[in-house]
């Protein structure tokens, strides 16, 4: 399992449905690029990920993937 967290510019957005998706498509967007790299870290690899979950707690954004080689 790997776990990857992004603290959110603005946790206030978080308040409306139309504030908060540009703001969490930034911050998976900086989740995603650093997911190949963390990947590869991990013993050398090669890994791919199974599942995947996405929870926002007070503006942190954490990600968290399951994985398999």
């Amino acid at each position: 399992m790997l776990v990857l967290t992004h603290r959110l510019k603005m946790p206030g957005l978080l308040e409306t449905m139309t504030d908060q998706a540009p703001e969490l498509r930034r911050v998976m967007a900086e989740i995603e690029a650093d997911l190949g790299p963390a990947m590869d870290s991990l013993e050398g690899g090669p890994w791919a990920v199974t599942s995947h979950d996405v929870s926002i707690y007070n503006g942190l954004v954490i990600a968290s993937f399951l994985l398999h080689r």
